[in-house]
C-alpha cells in the first residue's frame, strides 16, 4: 500500500493545453484515461510507461494516433505533458 506522498499526478503545459484543446471530445477522454493510468498504476512506476525522444530533453508516451512529449518531475511527483501531437506528423526519419 502506498501512502499520498508517493501519489504521482500529471498535467499540460499551456502549450499542450492548446494542442489538447483542439482535439475532439474521444480523442481527449482517451488521452486523459492513459495519463490517469500511467500516474495510478500500482505495478510501474510512470516513467517504465515512456521512451525516449530523439534529439529532445522529452521523452514520448503513444496513445493511439497521438504522440505526447512528456517530461518527469521527480521531485514533484509529476508528470508534465509538453506537447500533444499527431503520429504521423510527428515523427522524423530516425524516430
Amino acid at each position: 500500500m502506498t501512502s499520498d506522498d508517493d501519489a504521482w499526478d500529471w498535467a499540460f503545459s499551456s502549450r499542450a493545453e492548446d494542442q489538447f484543446a483542439q482535439l475532439d471530445d474521444d480523442t481527449q477522454q482517451r488521452i486523459m484515461d492513459k495519463l490517469d493510468e500511467v500516474v495510478s498504476s500500482e505495478w510501474r512506476e510512470p516513467g517504465d510507461y515512456l521512451e525516449p525522444l530523439t534529439n529532445s530533453p522529452f521523452k514520448k508516451l503513444r496513445v493511439g494516433d497521438y504522440r505526447l512529449g512528456c517530461r518527469l518531475l521527480d521531485e514533484k511527483r509529476l508528470l508534465r505533458v509538453e506537447s500533444v501531437r499527431a503520429r504521423d506528423g510527428a515523427y522524423t526519419a530516425d524516430d
